[in-house]
């Protein structure tokens, strides 16, 4: 396995990081991967088992960070002229629609590494950011999406209906007085410090991210139905970040991805959020199911 540490950038210039893991023999197959909130390339330990064991597999494995990647993050913004300057990224500050220039610039890096067969893979809010991405954008190089540990993003603040309601009303009134990029003094599950501007983007009624609204019986998921290349999701009945039954979930999901020529849901044991434990469980139902996605496909 070849690994290699690289830098990307952004249709807006902003400088991402990220790595390759490739096989020896070479490949033309590689599995994208989007991290999730407040996440990174390299904290959790599951793509370390997504690596060796894709690669072995003959798929290459690419990860980067995105503009949510971590809490509160500095980074370069790079003008067309060279310039430079210091910009403040994270999970505090991000918009959620901008997510795809971040894949845009995974995928140019994907496609200028030789690669001809994509297949696009985002864990926790990096699931709905994939979803988004397949519903705004159409390459032919795109194979299959892998749906890991979907979050439910307006379920799951939604859940303390009470600690919702005023934290959604000081949000929208920090916004009106000008103070969108204020942090708010609480953090999202006592985890993530957010400014106003980014939780009414994430958490709003309207809001872009609503895409796996499993706690909203009535929502028919209508962005899912846009996806017309193979789907596949997994989780554990351990995942915190379920909102009703997994067996509901995946029930809502299937019914919802009607474009899509070939669905596979798996529950992976009592596998957690992040697969803590389950690395090589969830490494080795992504290799089977990329073994046999279809090799053809176009993302619209």
């Amino acid at each position: 396995m070849k690994t290699s540490l690289h830098r990307i950038y952004t249709e807006d210039g902003l400088e991402l990081h990220g790595v390759l893991y490739a096989p020896d023999a070479g490949t033309k197959k590689v599995l994208v991967h989007v991290h999730g909130m407040g996440g990174n390339f390299y904290e959790n330990k599951y793509p370390d088992a997504l690596a060796k064991t894709l690669t072995d597999a003959g798929f290459a494995f690419c990860t980067f960070n995105n503009r949510g990647t971590e809490m509160i993050k500095e980074t370069y913004r790079v003008a067309e002229d060279g310039s430079q300057e210091i910009v403040r990224v994270g999970t505090a500050y991000e918009k959620f629609a901008d997510s795809v220039l971040d894949i845009d610039a995974s995928f140019d890096f994907a496609q200028k590494q030789g690669f001809e067969e994509i297949h696009l893979s985002g864990h926790s809010l990096g699931a709905p950011k994939a979803a988004y991405y397949l519903a705004k954008r159409s390459d032919a190089s795109i194979r299959s999406v892998l749906f890991l540990s979907p979050a439910d993003m307006l379920g799951l603040v939604r859940a303390d209906t009470k600690r919702f309601e005023q934290d959604i009303a000081e949000a929208t009134q920090m916004a009106s007085e000008g103070r969108g990029e204020d942090l708010l003094p609480r953090w999202v599950w006592g985890e993530y410090p957010i400014s106003a501007r980014t939780y009414l983007d994430l958490f709003a009624d309207d809001s872009e991210a609503a895409i796996f609204n499993f706690y909203n019986p009535n929502d028919p998921l209508e962005l899912l139905g846009k996806i017309r290349i193979p789907a596949f999701a997994v989780m554990g009945r351990k995942d915190d970040a379920l909102v009703i039954p997994i067996e509901d979930t995946f029930n809502r999901l299937e019914q919802a991805l009607t474009a899509s020529p070939k669905v596979e849901t798996r529950i992976l044991g009592d596998a957690d959020h992040g697969y803590r434990g389950d690395e090589q469980a969830l490494a080795d139902v992504v290799r089977a199911w990329l073994v046999s996605a279809p090799t053809q496909g176009a993302a619209n």
